[in-house]
């Protein structure tokens, strides 16, 4: 599918349109400056840098990258060192079985003679085998990470494509104003006309109170449509990320091209390449690892301990060594580990029912996008042709009017009929360029190159 940037046919000369400026859509955002002239291309990178949805979720993935260590630590020996002193005095008092053997009663003299007593010890804790209990463990973990990539490149599909369609709104809006603006400037020259018509006997008084109703209502549809371009530019600067500008300047690429859309093979690229099913196919793994880890919990482990010591009430002090192996045998935990297998079974069936739903959705995602681009590519033929008729039918309107054939409503109704037929261009070239990013979207290759 060929990419948004090599587009090639633009809408320069469009003017002006009143009436219904789409609302736009987008969310997040980056940086630029007032002013700057930017190219959709840059206004992604600009996203792609501060958008703190992205941020958020590379953190996750750092999160669970720090417990993929923490999991893998288990395959080495907890080394531990330990040392101390102490001022003691050494006084013993015999145990009572033994106090009727001796002449003071088992209490012997007391002494405040104190001495100084020195530890030191190094010892090892290493777990030798659980029987696959952690390897299952750390192999979970590495499909959690596996998952949260996975969620990342989501989160950055999604920003691009807000980042598209806030884009392509602001260029709507713009082309908008543009209509709005010629409308009134038409309407004011049409006023001026009826009121130099009525003030020679030409026209009657209701030429001029329609005259002003029109130019009144240009005036509002213009209001309206600033509006809609200060809207439209917040929505863009808020999908971006940007804090520190209040506008930027964009360059004009609204540009259909001819596309061919091949809905079952679109639907068997987004199947492929969509990264929610990826993430869940890993988070499944993950369970299915988790599950083994917990079955194995039920096996004997074997560890290994081992260390070296040292005390005594002076130095050298006294050494001693240590070196032996135990076995733990998990007898009865109460039912813990067959709850928490059976609850990893249930979690893995609800993810599994997830990716169905969410197959189901990309197919329907698909197959609308594709619907909704060739609606729209079909559309700016037939918008364009009206719009050309409309153009003309105006002049005529004008001209009629000015050399008295036509009447005001005549006029009036071809500059309506000019206004909601540039507008109809105008959003028939929005919609297509929203489609195309939607179907990307959909067959998850909005972001490549980025």
């Amino acid at each position: 599918m060929n990419k948004r940037n090599t587009r090639s046919i633009s809408v320069q000369a469009l003017w002006p349109a009143l009436l219904t400026l789409l609302v736009l859509s987008a969310v997040v955002p980056a940086y630029a400056q007032d002013g700057q002239v930017l190219s959709l291309r840059q206004c992604i990178d600009i996203a792609l840098r501060q958008q703190p949805q992205i941020r958020a979720s590379s953190s996750v993935t750092q999160v669970n990258s720090a417990l993929l260590t923490q999991s893998r630590s288990a395959w080495y020996p907890w080394i531990s060192a330990q040392g101390g002193y102490t001022r003691e005095t050494n006084n013993y008092v015999f145990p009572p079985a033994f106090s009727h053997f001796l002449p003071t009663g088992g209490i012997p003299a007391e002494s405040n003679t104190s001495y100084d007593y020195y530890t030191a010890s190094v010892g090892f804790n290493w777990l030798l085998t659980n029987f696959g209990q952690r390897l299952f463990a750390i192999r979970a973990q590495q499909q959690a990470v596996a998952a949260s990539r996975y969620d990342e490149q989501t989160t950055k599909s999604d920003v691009i494509f807000n980042v598209t369609q806030g884009y392509y709104g602001l260029l709507a809006a713009q082309h908008y104003s543009e209509v709005a603006a010629q409308v009134l400037r038409e309407s004011g020259k049409h006023l001026e006309q009826a009121q130099g018509f009525f003030s020679v006997g030409r026209v009657s008084r209701i030429d001029v109170a329609t005259a002003e109703t029109n130019h009144a209502n240009a005036e509002v549809a213009m209001i309206t449509a600033k509006n809609n371009v200060d809207l439209a530019m917040v929505n863009l600067l808020n999908a971006m990320g940007v804090q520190g500008a209040s506008t930027i300047a964009i360059i004009d690429t609204i540009t259909p091209t001819t596309q061919d859309v091949g809905v079952q093979d679109a639907i068997t690229k987004a199947l492929d390449n969509r990264s929610e099913l990826k993430s869940l196919s890993a988070t499944e793994q993950g369970i299915r690892e988790s599950e083994r880890s917990t079955l194995a919990s039920n096996l004997p482990s074997i560890v290994g301990t081992g260390g070296y010591s040292w005390a005594g009430y002076h130095t050298p002090m006294t050494w001693n060594w240590a070196i032996g192996v135990g076995v733990q045998f998990p007898l009865f935990s109460g039912f813990s580990t067959y709850g928490q297998y059976e609850a990893l079974k249930a979690r893995q069936h609800n993810v599994q029912a997830q990716m169905d739903v969410l197959k189901q959705g990309i197919v329907l995602q698909v197959k609308q996008a594709g619907l909704n681009l060739q609606q729209a590519h079909d559309s700016i033929a037939a918008s364009k042709k009206a719009l050309d008729s409309a153009r003309l039918n105006l002049e005529l309107a004008e001209e009629r009017y000015t050399t008295g054939a036509g009447s005001i409503i005549e006029l009036t109704d071809a500059e309506t009929l000019f206004a909601s037929t540039s507008a109809a261009y105008i959003q028939a070239i929005y919609q297509y360029n929203i489609a195309l990013a939607q179907l990307e979207r959909a067959e998850g290759t909005i972001d490549q190159g980025y």
